[in-house]
C-alpha cells in the first residue's frame, strides 16, 4: 500500500498487542490487524487556501473582530471575544501577490458578511508613536456591498517599491454599518505576510518596537496553525484563538462552535457576559450529567484542576465497571454522572484525602509525591478509572496524523484498535486518555453524552446501567451543531514554543533526548495530505506525542481496563503548550487524574516502560534537572 492509500477500501496492517486478559493477568500476543485509515486519496477535501497561478501567488485566510491591537499589553483586550462575536463578525482575506510573479503589487480582497462603513486596512507595522501605529493606513475600496479591496505597491519603511522578501503586517478593521445589534467598530488580527512566500506566518516582535518577523520554524508547534507571540497580556486566552491559517470556509463554523462550547445546555446562557440566551439549546441537558457546558470542564480550553478535598469531581470523567474488564455497571452504566435534572443523582465521588509518598533525588534532595484517595456516595463501584479534563488545542492536527506514521513511531508501546461507532470498521484509536476514540467528532460526541447527557447521531443513547430507571429520552444535538463544535475544536490555534534561544533550553532538549523521553514524546511529526480541512493538511507539528499506548507501571494503573487498553496503559500525552498551563488553568495539575502539582512530579510518577527515563531524571544533577524542566517550560 502506498502512503496515499488505495481507495475507499484501503487498510493498514499494523502490529498491535491484543490484550487477552485483565491488566493484572494480561497475556499479550502480537497480531497483524487490518486498520482502516481515516483519510486517503479518495477523501473529499475542502479547497486549498494557497493557490500558485501564473500571474500571482494567492493566499486566503479568515479573520475575526478584535477589541484592541495586538501589542497593547495595558488593555488586556486583544485575544478575548466581544459579545455577539458569531453574528456576521468574521471576514475572508485574499492576498493576491503579483510581486511573486514579476508584478508590482500586493492586493488585499476582503469579503464581509455584512456591509461595512469605510473599512480600514493598516499595513507595514511602524510602532513609533504607539504600539498600534502602521506606516500605511488605507480606506478599502468598495467593490459591491460585501466586497472590498486595497492594493499596495510601495514599501514606506524602505521608501521603495515592494519586493520579494518584504514583511507586510496588516490589520483590517471591519466597521459595521448600522443598524446592527451590538458594537459597530472593531479592529482585526495582526497578520504577517512575507512577499513571495505562500501563506501567512506566525510572527514574533523583535527590537524595541516589536517589529514583526516570522517565528523560527522550530517554534511552529502547530505548523501553520501556530499563533503569533502574545503581547496583549491575556494568559487565560491563549487556548481560545483561531488557527493562524484558518480557512475562510471555517470562520463562521468556528464562531458558532465556540458559542455552543460556551453554552449552558440547561438554561441556554452563555458563559461570557453580554451574549443572549441560545434559545435553540435550552433544555438539551440530559437527565444525568456532570457539567452543564463544555467550557464547564475545559475551563479556558485548558487542563482542569483537582477540586478541594470533599468537593465533587465534576470536571472528571469517571469510568466505572462491574469487573476488571470494564463491563458496564448495572446501576451506573459506563460512566458515573454526579448530577441529575430529575430525582437523586445516581452516585457521587470526591477526593477524600491525598496519600503522600516521600522520595529523594540522587543527590539527596527530597521530594514528595501525592496520590488521590476517592470516596463514593450512593452506589460504590469496585472497578473504576478517573480521568481529568485535558486541554483542547491541536486536536485537529492529531486527527490528521497518518496511521502509518503513528504505527512506525520508534519507541515502545502499541497502537490501539477500536471499532468506529459510525461504520463499525476497525480503526486506530487516537483520542482520550486511553486512545478510545477514533475521530475528534467521536471524542466530542462521547463527552456530550458522558458529561452532559446529550445524545447525537454518533451516540444516540444516554449512558444508563441495565438496572437503572429510564428517566426519559435525552435531547439530541443536531448534526450541524456537532459539526460546528468539531470545527471549533479542530481549528484552535496552537501557541508557539518560547525561549528557544536560551542555552539552558538547548541543554534540556539534549537531555530530554539522551534519557529517551523523546522516544514516546516524539518531537516532530507531519500530518497527512488527505485530511478534509485545508488548515490541517501537510503540517509539520511538534506535539511531543507518539499517539500510542504505553504501560506506565503500577503507580499509575487503574484497576479496570477499557476495551483492549489495560489499566496501566495510557496514551502518550502531547506536551505542546504545557508550559502555559498555569496561566490558562490558574494552577498546575498533570497526569490522568491531576495528581502531579508540577512537571517534576509528573516525570517522577512515570514507571513501566518509562522507568529507566524516570530514573535517569531522578539521578541527574540539580543543574541538569533544572535544564530539562526549563526545556519543558519552553514548549
Amino acid at each position: 500500500m502506498t502512503r496515499s492509500g488505495i481507495g475507499a477500501w484501503a487498510f493498514l496492517l499494523v502490529s498491535a498487542c491484543v490484550c487477552l486478559g485483565t491488566h493484572n493477568t494480561s497475556v499479550r500476543a502480537q497480531a497483524s490487524v487490518k486498520v482502516m485509515p481515516l483519510f486517503d486519496s479518495d477523501t473529499k477535501r475542502e479547497p486549498e487556501t494557497i493557490e500558485d497561478t501564473p500571474n500571482a501567488l494567492i493566499t486566503r485566510v479568515a479573520d475575526r473582530v478584535r477589541d484592541r491591537h495586538a501589542r497593547e499589553g495595558m488593555f488586556h483586550s486583544y485575544d478575548h471575544y466581544l459579545p455577539l462575536y458569531w453574528e456576521k463578525r468574521t471576514v475572508a482575506i485574499e492576498i493576491v501577490d503579483r510581486v511573486a510573479k514579476g508584478g508590482d503589487s500586493v492586493t488585499y480582497n476582503i469579503t464581509a458578511l455584512a456591509p461595512l462603513n469605510k473599512p480600514n486596512l493598516r499595513a507595514f507595522f511602524e510602532g513609533k508613536g504607539t504600539v498600534a501605529q502602521y506606516a500605511t493606513n488605507l480606506t478599502s475600496t468598495q467593490v459591491d456591498p460585501l466586497h472590498y479591496t486595497a492594493t499596495l505597491k510601495h514599501n514606506p519603511m524602505e521608501r521603495r517599491p515592494i519586493k520579494i522578501g518584504d514583511r507586510i503586517e496588516i490589520e483590517f478593521s471591519p466597521f459595521l454599518q448600522p443598524p446592527v445589534q451590538g458594537r459597530t467598530n472593531y479592529y482585526g488580527t495582526a497578520i504577517l505576510y512575507v512577499v513571495g512566500q505562500p501563506g501567512i506566518v506566525p510572527w514574533e516582535g523583535r527590537g524595541p518596537r516589536k517589529d514583526s518577523f516570522p517565528l523560527p520554524e522550530i517554534a511552529w508547534s502547530g505548523g501553520r496553525t501556530t499563533l503569533h507571540e502574545q503581547y496583549s497580556n491575556e494568559p487565560k486566552e491563549r487556548f481560545k484563538q483561531i488557527a493562524t491559517n484558518l480557512a475562510p470556509i471555517n470562520a463562521q463554523p468556528f464562531m458558532l462552535g465556540r458559542r455552543l462550547h460556551h453554552t449552558d445546555f440547561g438554561s441556554g446562557a452563555h458563559s461570557e457576559r453580554g451574549n443572549p440566551i441560545y434559545t435553540e439549546q435550552v433544555g438539551k441537558l440530559g437527565p444525568r450529567f456532570n457539567e452543564r457546558s463544555c467550557v464547564g470542564c475545559h475551563v479556558n480550553n485548558g487542563r482542569a484542576l483537582p477540586p478541594a478535598v470533599g468537593a465533587p469531581l465534576l470536571k472528571y470523567l469517571v469510568r466505572v465497571g462491574s469487573d476488571a474488564k470494564g463491563t458496564p455497571h448495572p446501576k451506573l452504566g459506563a460512566a458515573l454522572q454526579g448530577q441529575s435534572t430529575k430525582g437523586t443523582p445516581e452516585a457521587g465521588v470526591t477526593i477524600s484525602s491525598w496519600t503522600t509518598i516521600d522520595g529523594a533525588y540522587g543527590d539527596g534532595t527530597p521530594f514528595t509525591l501525592r496520590k488521590p484517595n476517592y470516596q463514593f456516595t450512593g452506589v460504590v463501584p469496585e472497578f473504576y478509572s478517573i480521568r481529568i479534563a485535558p486541554p483542547l488545542v491541536g486536536m485537529g492536527l492529531l486527527e490528521a496524523l497518518h496511521e502509518a506514521d503513528i504505527a512506525a513511531a520508534p519507541g515502545k508501546g502499541r497502537t490501539r484498535t477500536v471499532s468506529d461507532p459510525e461504520t463499525g470498521q476497525v480503526r486506530m484509536g487516537r483520542f482520550g486518555w486511553k486512545a478510545g476514540q477514533v475521530r475528534l467528532s467521536h471524542q466530542i460526541a462521547s463527552a456530550l453524552n458522558n458529561d452532559m447527557g446529550i445524545t447525537t447521531t454518533i451516540y444516540p443513547n444516554p449512558d444508563r446501567g441495565s438496572e437503572q430507571p429510564d428517566l426519559g429520552p435525552s435531547a439530541k444535538l443536531a448534526p450541524a451543531d456537532l459539526d460546528n463544535l468539531y470545527r471549533y475544536v479542530a481549528t484552535l490555534g496552537v501557541p508557539p514554543r518560547r525561549n528557544i534561544t536560551e542555552e539552558q533550553v538547548a541543554k534540556g532538549e539534549s537531555l530530554f533526548a539522551s534519557v529517551k523521553c523523546s522516544q514516546c514524546h516524539l518531537p516532530i511529526m507531519k500530518t497527512s495530505p488527505h485530511h478534509p480541512l485545508a488548515e490541517l493538511r501537510n503540517q509539520t507539528i511538534r506535539a511531543y506525542t507518539d499517539m500510542r499506548l504505553h504501560d506506565m507501571g503500577a503507580g499509575l494503573a487503574d484497576n479496570m481496563a477499557e476495551g483492549n487498553a489495560a489499566g496501566a496503559e495510557w496514551r502518550t500525552t502531547p506536551l505542546w503548550s504545557i508550559s502555559l498551563t498555569p496561566g490558562v488553568s490558574g494552577g498546575e495539575a498533570y497526569l490522568h487524574d491531576g495528581r502531579a502539582r508540577n512537571l517534576s512530579e509528573a516525570i517522577l510518577w512515570h514507571g513501566g516502560e518509562a522507568q529507566a527515563s524516570k530514573e535517569a531524571f531522578r539521578t541527574m544533577s540539580a543543574a541538569d534537572r533544572a535544564a530539562l524542566i526549563r526545556f519543558l517550560q519552553s514548549l
